[in-house]
């Protein structure tokens, strides 16, 4: 159990609201890696009948389930409806689309739910959808609460919602979650190839893959973008989103051709296969997955911080979905860039991360996305001095970047000063967070949870603890020049380190060095 974001009450409040008003199909939008599985886990625990949580893929299921238990639902309350499992008799049902709406499978069901969610419900057009929702009551007045959850409001190929859910209910933006730092920062560099994307037709509302492919292959793409990767993200986690098999397998030799390690996955990959991959990606034994059309939705790994998009696309939503899967925070992540693969004459029909962070199109951002916004609401507010209005100036400083210190993978520790350390642990049933006082003695905060909740949970602990300015990453005391104190430490602890270290450089070594030692 852990404290709900602001924002995630406010969801779970205008969801009741909308209820009382009579709006029985809500549609809730929020950004990928907020919480949207935390929300309906959290709201189904108010509803005492039983609930049904309809999720897109197979792979969501073992998510979902997580986030429910967390929730506080017991493990006998969960069935599941997927494949070979058919415990349809559950109060609580984690259902796969894909096998829920067979006709044998939903004849097995009664259908009595008083609650029912749908996953990346902008899917719900689909006819095995419309199936699902009709056979549990979802369009007739006295049938169950349906709510939908999407990171976006609208379908890639612009089929309307409206024919499934009454109203948005609510909704926050991307780039407000970015800026309260519950999304990480983005940096965004455009790779120029040699080719007009002008040459690319569309069908059924985007670009054709095959015509994509061809257009990639003969302009020597995988070898640019690998090059890319090398001059601005080099020692980044990556996902490459490619339009094709043979794209993301050309890009994963390219890469290993650079001496990066590099796997390539696809829907083709065998499941056993598909999971080693992206295992020796968790624990960063490969750097870079390029993939076609696998890891746009329900793929979370909080710790890729660079993001390639080499698949050219009209589709806004699309676009979103990919560059969120490295939105996520995680300790010491800074920021995610996006590497976006673009013609030399450009189609400005095309979705870039320009046009996606409300920038001119032919803008570059390769500065952080909340400098370039300081910038612009400076110059507006400079502009309105004479007026009547003044724009509000963004506090950044209360939402800093926290200076957590990476002793492992598994274990990240944020310095405490007087109050000791707080420190993130991996463990089986999910990470901790834990504080180290200075007397040595230890106080568990919470347990179970993702790591991105884990290090929430941490950072709200650590700012009611002690001051800003000395867990603050970017505070000028960091650049000042280590102290004889900090130099005899690290000679005594047998820490390398540069003659001009600085004190936050030191203090960051003897923070690890510690830690190990502790264990």
């Amino acid at each position: 159990m852990f404290q709900l974001r602001p924002y995630q009450t406010d969801c779970i409040a205008a969801i009741q609201a909308a209820a009382a008003r009579g709006i029985r199909r809500a549609l809730i939008a929020l950004p990928t890696g907020v919480g949207k599985t935390v929300v309906f886990s959290h709201l189904a625990l108010l509803y005492p009948g039983r609930i049904a949580v309809v999720v897109h893929r197979d792979e969501l299921v073992a998510q979902t389930i997580d986030k429910l238990t967390l929730a506080g639902f017991r493990p006998d309350e969960i069935g599941v409806v997927k494949a070979e499992r058919d415990e349809h008799d559950r109060r609580v049902l984690v259902c796969s689309v894909q096998t829920l709406s067979r006709e044998r499978r939903l004849a097995r069901l009664v259908a009595d739910f008083a609650l029912v969610i749908v996953d990346e419900a902008h899917h719900a057009t689909a006819e095995t959808y419309r199936r699902v929702l009709e056979y549990l009551g979802a369009f007739q007045p006295d049938g169950p609460l349906t709510l939908g959850f999407t990171a976006t409001a609208e379908r890639h190929d612009g089929t309307a919602l409206g024919d499934i859910f009454e109203a948005i209910v609510y909704e926050r933006g991307l780039i407000p979650m970015i800026r309260e730092k519950y999304l990480s920062d983005v940096r965004a560099v455009r790779v120029k190839l040699a080719v007009d994307f002008h040459r690319l037709h569309t069908r059924a509302g985007d670009i054709i893959d095959s015509e994509s492919e061809e257009l990639l292959l003969d302009a020597g793409a995988p070898e640019h973008v690998a090059k890319a990767y090398l001059e601005h993200a080099a020692g980044r986690k990556a996902l490459v989103f490619t339009p094709t098999v043979k794209v993301a397998e050309a890009m994963a030799e390219a890469f290993i051709a650079e001496g990066i390690a590099a796997e390539a996955v696809s829907g083709t990959t065998p499941i056993a296969e598909r999971r080693a991959i992206l295992q020796r990606f968790h624990i960063s034994e490969t750097m870079v997955v390029p993939n076609c059309a696998l890891l746009v939705e329900g793929f979370d790994e909080p710790s890729v911080d660079c993001v390639i998009v080499a698949r050219p696309t009209k589709s806004a939503p699309l676009y979103r979905q990919m560059v969120g899967r490295g939105l996520r925070r995680y300790p010491g992540k800074a920021d995610c860039l996006i590497l976006d693969v673009v013609g030399m004459t450009e189609r400005h029909d095309l979705v870039t991360a320009a046009t996606l962070l409300g920038f001119e199109p032919d803008g570059t951002i390769q500065r952080s996305l909340l400098a370039a916004i300081q910038e612009r609401e400076a110059a507006q507010e400079a502009a309105a001095l004479a007026g009547q209005l003044i724009a509000q100036r963004v506090d950044l400083f209360a939402h800093a970047l926290l200076n957590w210190v990476t002793v492992t993978p598994r274990h990240f520790v944020l310095p405490l000063a007087d109050a000791g350390s707080l420190h993130l642990l991996e463990r089986a049933d999910g990470w901790c967070v834990q504080q180290r006082r200075r007397d040595r003695s230890m106080q568990l905060h919470a347990q179970g949870l993702t790591v991105e909740y884990a290090q929430g949970v941490g950072e709200d602990l650590a700012r009611s603890l002690v001051a800003p300015v000395l867990i603050d990453r970017t505070a000028p005391w960091r650049a000042q020049p280590a102290s004889a104190k900090q130099l005899e430490a690290l000679r005594r602890c047998r820490v390398r380190h540069l003659p001009t270290i600085t004190k936050g450089e030191a203090g960051d070594l003897l923070t690890a060095a510690i830690a190990r030692r502790q264990g």
